[in-house]
């Protein structure tokens, strides 16, 4: 969704920066034992959350920084060797480069569950690698490995690689998860590319987990506040407006005029596509007014500091736009996937049209509060129903 992860990419820095000047300063050693198993308690955090949230890739990511903790806490703690810690420079960044690309799933889904083995996986080679004592059944092959990731270059450039695959996954999707990998990146990048020891790696790797909570954070707001459907903000955030209010201001109430016949109609698709239109009308409203979701096919705008006489116009224009506004129903026999060539429809598309009705209140001697306010609008907007659809009708007037 446009807009979505903006302010995990505001936030998520500074976590990242607070742990990268903690380390410089270097971390008293009483908190050590705090600090060191952070990572791993956020990682249970957010398991559980992404567990309930149906967020898989976040479990993922969560799992892989909660293993590389353990890593330099363990293997690689006290005389890392150069390509222990290189294995783990090259494989957490691709592990999460990896999970930008993937699309979400469930954490019971195989593909999740795949991913997480490979995670393990990844975690005893590192771990073998970082020992320098292959076992004897590996043929030697776990010490060639560590031959080829003695080079610091080569874990710069994959992380430099995996950032850029990260990045253009945010540009194409917009996803919070997404723009939370990028800060993910980087604090990891901090911890094992500029090596100051296991502490100072632990509070970037803890760093981390916190981009991903505030990005699960985010991530539940938007569900709560906005719609989805049509990307305005949702009932909720609508609840929210309504509280702040004072003074003058005006509330409308907006219904798309027959829209279960529309349905039954054109099918559930083409009605998505008509509540998509209508919102865009609504959302480019003047008069200072603002758009939500409240519902169905139901709409609402809140107009404050403006009375109801300088709200009709705004209204009477909007309604006028999606009234005259036509849009083509997808066709039948159109193929869902663009053939190549492309070839001609059977017939030309279906041009169609929606019409709104409007119902809107002010406060006024009967009319207080800003629910009592909402009310009124809902009856205002039967009574334009009643009185033909198509309309916009003013709680208060003779008309209403």
């Amino acid at each position: 969704m446009k807009g979505a992860g903006t302010i995990t990419l505001a936030a998520g820095g500074l976590p990242v920066l607070a742990a990268w000047l903690v380390g410089l300063s270097g971390l008293p050693a009483a908190q050590r034992p705090i600090t060191d198993v952070l990572a791993e308690v956020l990682a249970v955090l957010l398991l559980v959350l992404g567990w309930r949230f149906r967020r898989g890739r976040l479990v993922v990511a969560a799992v892989a920084l909660a293993l590389a903790n353990l890593l330099v806490r363990g293997p690689l703690a006290d005389a890392p060797t150069p390509a222990g810690l290189a294995a783990l420079a090259i494989l957490l960044p691709v592990t999460l480069a990896v999970l930008s690309l993937l699309p979400e799933r469930p954490i019971n889904r195989p593909l999740i569950l795949a991913c997480l083995a490979a995670v393990v996986a990844e975690c005893w080679l590192i771990a073998a690698i970082g020992s320098g004592k292959p076992s004897i059944s590996d043929g030697g092959m776990i010490t060639n490995v560590s031959e080829l990731l003695t080079s610091p270059d080569l874990a710069r450039l994959v992380f430099l690689i995996a950032g850029a695959f990260i990045a253009l996954a945010y540009a194409a999707r917009h996803g919070t998860f997404e723009g939370s990998l990028l800060w993910v990146t980087a604090a990891s990048a901090l911890a094992l590319l500029a090596w100051r020891g296991p502490h100072a790696a632990t509070l970037a790797l803890a760093a981390a987990q916190l981009v991903l909570l505030i990005g699960l954070v985010e991530d539940s707001y938007r569900l709560a506040y906005h719609d989805e459907l049509t990307g305005l903000p949702g009932r909720r955030a609508l609840e929210e407006a309504l509280r702040t209010l004072n003074g003058d201001f005006v509330i409308a109430m907006v219904d798309v005029d027959h829209f279960k016949r529309f349905n039954d109609r054109h099918g559930h698709a083409a009605g998505d596509q008509a509540l998509r239109m209508v919102a865009a009308e609504l959302q480019n409203i003047g008069g200072g007014g603002r758009a939500y979701r409240y519902g169905g096919e139901e709409f609402a705008i809140l107009f404050p500091g403006t009375t109801p006489i300088d709200a009709n116009e705004p209204l009477e224009k909007v309604r006028s736009a999606i009234a005259n506004r036509r849009f083509a129903i997808r066709s039948s026999d159109r193929p869902r996937k663009k053939p190549d060539p492309p070839r001609k429809p059977s017939r030309p598309p279906r041009l169609i049209s929606v019409s709104v009705s409007i119902g809107f209140a002010g406060p006024s001697a009967r009319t207080g509060d800003s629910n009592t306010v909402l009310r009124a609008a809902d009856r205002a907007l039967y009574r334009a129903k009643s009185n033909g659809r198509n309309r916009v009708v003013r709680y208060g007037a003779r008309n209403a």
